[in-house]
């Protein structure tokens, strides 16, 4: 039996996340057998009221109707030490009411200036771990932490009570069948396994760049910014995937997660005002300000910043990381150039995350006619086109089905999330230092070549 209880329910991540990736599982017969949901809401709301708010489909009314029965709803104030007596209490009676196994997991879709408070209330009212029979999990949503102090005490305070293999940190790019299949193209393709190094590649550029601005989201995005939501999140996983020293079996969860501390503990953090106003950049859409009601607001809605590993595979070769919102367009990508052979001639091969997940290879090819004139060309592959008939999960349905199995590949270790925050502390720091330094530039309009 495994048992889901999810704190803000009626919060916008659940609805527009979890729920709808919960009824795709429930809807393709992949959900845990004896399976239930508690959701917790700090206001009192009824599974009609949140179900009416979410982006769940209503194509099948029976299955529809099906599945909201595995829900049950509970008014709950995170604050109150009794709500988790009382919970306890709730949990205990249906361990006591059946003999099954129990998967217990908490998942905290809440805001994570609160999480610590969660934690401590589930630890000391002893929710975290039942007795030996009962696999206890805790999943938390991104940012884990704001800085590298808040992480290393937030780590410290979670490891009070739970263990890292207990600890599921949740980073939906991670699971996304383009990154997925990144580790795969890179072991299984010789054609670039043997051109993966400082000896062949000349940058690496990292990009999610979205049209839309924070959509009423402003107490999170003024609290985090795009370094914070992005960068240090989404980012850095990518960038992880893409340049670690490939462990030999792809499936050993423990090789991956080594894999990537060491390549993250490989990257030196900037350590002068010259570097760091040289590698990072940041900029604000015009109307921000105004939109959050703070004008002198410096929270940055772009962010730029460029990195070298400092190992014998990567260095010498600049990566950078790139992010923003309210932009021209919305994508999200991962290009690797290749050095080139001449001044005029390279080849660049793109990850597509969206839209259109999928790879591309730019080559040189010569063009149709008498004339030996050459011209630059795309091999494509999409996934849309080449596997159209087979079911392509939602991102937030693999991170969930896997936190039920408990594998934890897809999800950062505390040494990673310690890793990304000291290489990015020197920047908050500068930029904190350096207000004058956040630019403006027009919301909706801006290119992020013009930026940075």
């Amino acid at each position: 039996m495994t048992i889901l209880i999810i704190f803000g329910i009626s919060g916008n991540l659940s609805q527009k996340k979890v729920l709808p990736a919960l009824y795709a599982l429930y809807s393709n017969n992949l959900l845990p057998k004896n399976f239930k949901i508690i959701g917790l809401s700090r206001r009192e709301i009824t599974i009609d009221q949140i179900f009416a708010n979410s982006d769940v489909p209503k194509h099948n009314q029976s299955q529809y109707d099906d599945f909201k029965k595995i829900f049950q709803i509970q008014q709950f104030d995170s604050s109150d030490n009794q709500a988790y007596k009382n919970l306890y209490q709730k949990l205990q009676t249906i361990i006591n009411n059946q003999s099954l196994k129990l998967n217990l997991l908490f998942y905290l879709s809440i805001p994570p200036e609160i999480f610590g408070t969660i934690i401590t209330k589930l630890g000391s009212n002893k929710l975290n771990q039942f007795n030996d029979s009962i696999q206890t999990r805790l999943l938390v949503e991104k940012p884990f932490g704001h800085d590298l102090t808040s992480a290393q005490q937030l780590i410290k305070l979670t490891n009070q009570y739970f263990v890292d293999q207990q600890i599921f940190r949740i980073d939906h790019y991670l699971a996304k069948e383009t990154v997925q299949n990144i580790l795969i193209f890179r072991r299984y393709n010789p054609l670039f396994q043997t051109a993966w190094n400082n000896q062949h590649i000349a940058s690496i550029e990292i990009n999610t760049l979205e049209s839309i601005d924070i959509e009423g989201r402003v107490d999170f995005y003024e609290h985090t910014g795009a370094l914070r939501d992005q960068i240090q999140s989404h980012l850095f996983q990518l960038l992880t995937v893409t340049t670690m020293t490939l462990p030999t079996d792809l499936n050993n969860n423990d090789s991956i997660h080594l894999a990537r501390h060491s390549l993250l503990a490989n990257i030196q953090p900037m350590n002068n005002q010259k570097t760091l106003a040289a590698n990072t950049f940041r900029a604000q859409y015009e109307g921000y300000k105004e939109e959050v009601n703070n004008l002198n607001s410096t929270t940055e809605t772009f962010a730029s910043i460029q990195l070298e590993i400092q190992n014998s595979i990567w260095k010498g070769v600049p990566i950078r990381l790139t992010t923003g919102k309210a932009l021209n367009e919305k994508k999200s990508e991962i290009i690797i150039n290749f050095s080139a052979v001449n001044e005029q001639h390279t080849n660049q091969l793109t990850f597509r995350l969206q839209p259109n997940e999928g790879i591309d290879i730019c080559l040189s090819v010569k063009k149709p006619g008498l004339d030996q004139k050459i011209q630059t060309t795309t091999m494509d592959f999409s996934y849309k086109n080449s596997f159209s008939h087979h079911y392509q999960p939602d991102p937030y349905e693999k991170v969930l089905l896997d936190s039920f199995r408990g594998d934890n590949n897809l999800f950062a270790t505390s040494n990673e999330i310690i890793d990304s925050w000291r290489i990015l502390q020197p920047i908050i720091d500068y930029w904190q230092n350096h207000p004058e330094n956040l630019k403006q530039y027009p919301k909706g309009k801006a290119k992020q070549g013009i930026l940075c």
